[in-house]
């Protein structure tokens, strides 16, 4: 109410304002409220936002012919971009160049793979007999998952031969990948002045080259007897080079050694045996069993055997003998042992290579009776039966190779006779006059 009152009083006052006012004066105030009102109702400028307009250029996308865009695959980009993307999976490479004293037990543990993973993967390496004995300067790959689990492995054993493991199907798979590389044949000779040793190594001849020269001709011919001054002596050897570089593996082809009172000859025929010029055998013939005595066989060869420990597939290359501990064990044919060691699934084992063409091998053994290198003739003893490694009791397990594919040791053909069969006698001469050719010499 008292709003009001002074309200009132307010208009009042204006009134009496206005009227006090000259006439003059009152119809310019007039004139200034109208113009006011006229501006109020007079519209604006309008003040919008300039408009900017751009052409947006996206990039070509590469179309199919099914209308289907192309995308490039992340493998590639990876590749490219390999320094920035990310790898999401988790999975982690690990390499290694193994150093004297390496274990891949050491490895397994630094990298925080379980004992078990390593197991399993010795177990499937039997075939190869390669993870005991790593050698320094062999190098190794590992890939392995986020959570520790060993996803592949590979090594590099020598410049010919690289061994990879893969996980698949919670089982490792195995394969061995063999560059093939080139022979080439060279010829080594010279005269004998004091030692034949001596002489074979100034012309060229390793100690190993040497020893089979030796080893080959010794039930012919006696190097520290018959030698004399000015006879000579003629080698042609086949050496194995990968991408030009030597492997160091190597086999002489043929012998022969001239003496005053008659030369002295031997070839290697494909049969991996050694014979005269006339195809009589200068070794011993391949015995079947390396026992003196029959065993009983417990389990034979068999590529899809069920494994007694694992309860998987697993081939069995070999054939187990169910021989009692310490029974003594011959080499079946002359040779070098290739390796002689410990596996921690295969046990003491013993790997001798018959020339190029067969290889046998003996497992679970109790006592090795020679080294890497050695020659060794047929039935010379070579180590005795045992239980070592991974195995559900006393036996031996051995296995027979031709050009490194395991076969059945009981079935296989055996070159058992004492000179090149008729059927094959045209091939031996061909060859061996293809040698003579290669070293200069002829047949006297």
């Amino acid at each position: 109410m008292l709003l009001l009152n002074r309200l009132k009083a307010l208009l009042k006052t204006f009134a009496l304002f206005i009227n006090s006012l000259p006439r003059r004066h009152f119809f310019a105030l007039i004139l200034l409220l109208i113009f006011l009102l006229i501006l109020l109702f007079i519209p604006g400028k309008k003040s919008g936002k300039k408009t900017i307009k751009r052409q947006l250029e996206l990039p070509p996308i590469s179309v199919s012919s099914d209308d289907y865009p192309v995308a490039e695959p992340i493998a590639a980009v990876k590749e490219v971009y390999g320094e920035v993307f990310p790898d999401f999976s988790g999975n982690r490479e690990v390499q290694i160049e193994i150093k004297a004293g390496d274990t891949l037990s050491d490895i397994f543990q630094k990298e925080g793979l379980s004992a078990a993973q390593l197991q399993e993967l010795l177990e499937v390496d039997k075939q190869y007999l390669r993870l005991g004995n790593l050698l320094p300067g062999q190098k190794v790959k590992l890939l392995i998952s986020a959570d520790s689990k060993l996803l592949a492995l590979k090594v590099m054993i020598d410049l010919a031969n690289t061994l990879t493991f893969t996980l698949k199907d919670d089982q490792y798979i195995s394969l061995l990948e063999t560059k093939k590389g080139e022979w080439r044949n060279s010829v080594f000779q010279g005269s004998v002045t004091g030692s034949f040793y001596l002489d074979a190594k100034e012309a060229g001849l390793s100690a190993g080259q040497i020893q089979q020269v030796s080893s080959v001709l010794q039930d012919k011919f006696d190097f520290n007897r018959q030698l004399r001054f000015g006879d000579s002596f003629h080698v042609l050897v086949a050496k194995q080079y990968i991408d030009g570089e030597y492997s160091e593996d190597s086999e002489v082809l043929a012998i022969m050694i001239k003496t005053r009172r008659q030369n002295y000859t031997a070839f290697l025929s494909e049969d991996g045996r050694y014979y005269g010029q006339d195809g009589l055998g200068l070794n011993k013939a391949y015995r079947r069993f390396p026992f003196n005595q029959k065993y009983r066989i417990s389990s034979s060869f068999n590529p899809r055997r069920l494994h007694p420990i694992t309860k998987r597939i697993s081939p069995h290359n070999g054939t187990d003998f169910a021989a009692p501990i310490g029974t003594k064990i011959y080499s079946v044919g002359d040779g070098v042992v290739a390796r002689a060691g410990y596996h921690p699934a295969a046990g003491n084992y013993i790997v001798i290579k018959h020339g190029r063409k067969y290889t046998t091998r003996f497992l679970h053994l109790s006592k090795i009776y020679v080294r890497q290198g050695q020659r060794v003739e047929m039935g010379h003893l070579i180590g005795r039966t045992g239980n070592t490694g991974r195995s559900t009791g006393a036996h031996l397990h051995y296995e027979f190779h031709v050009y490194d594919r395991p076969v059945n040791a009981m079935k296989v053909n055996l070159p058992l006779s004492k000179e090149v069969p008729k059927d094959q006698m045209k091939a031996f001469v061909q060859r061996r006059d293809l040698f003579l050719k290669e070293m200069g010499q002829e047949i006297i």
